[in-house]
Formats: C-alpha cells, structure tokens, sequence
C-alpha cells in the first residue's frame, strides 16, 4: 500500500531570507513555512502518476505583509508539483508583516514524497 508523506517547507533548514532584511526574524520565518504547510497538499495526478520531489519557491513580501511575488527557484522535475509549489503561497489569505517592515524576499522548500509500504 502506498502511503502519502507530505512535508511542506521542511523546518527552517534551507531557507533563506534576501533583500533589505536579509537577517529577517527567523520567528516570522517560522510563521510564513507554517501557514505554507497549513495549506498544502499532494495534487492527486501526481500520486496517481508516482510524481515526488522538492521544489524551492522563493516569496516576496511588501513591509506590511501582502504577498508581491511567487517564483519557482529549484523544479520537483513535476509539473503538477511545480505548479502546486506556486499556487500554495497565492491561496493564502493574509501573511503577518515582516518585524522590519521593509520589504522581504524568503526562499523555502517544499517537499512531496510517496512511501511505499
């Protein structure tokens, strides 16, 4: 039986902060991957299709916290996974504002896995 790992935004490792706020508060960094994780999920062709993989995206935000930009840095090699590694950030409704109140660009990984039991 095939079993689903999902691993969204695996813990901070791997993430980085750039712009102006470069040593972003690893606190709101924490917040940012939980509300990713809070909101993903395994896009059922590519579980059908045994597609896994990590993605890197990298976000930015404005001062106040309003998403300005998703772009994928590193491919799952999916499509599908690929396009749901965008697609996560844009569905959430509200981000809380970087503690510099400058704007902020942060890069997280995402990961989707398939174990097989």
């Amino acid at each position: 039986m095939r079993r689903i790992a999902l691993l969204a935004v695996t813990g901070l490792m791997g993430l980085a902060a750039t712009g102006p706020s470069h040593a972003a508060d690893p606190g709101w960094q924490r917040k940012v991957a939980q509300l990713i994780g809070a909101n993903y999920a395994y896009p059922r062709s590519a579980v059908l299709r045994g597609e896994q993989g990590i993605a890197k995206i990298k976000m930015g935000f404005s001062g106040a916290g309003k998403l300005l930009s998703v772009d994928l840095v590193k491919s799952t090699g999916s499509a599908i996974l690929d396009r749901e590694a965008v697609r996560i950030p844009r569905k959430i409704a509200s981000y809380p504002a970087p503690p510099t109140g400058s704007n902020t660009d942060i890069t997280l990984p995402i990961t989707w896995r398939l174990n097989d039991d």
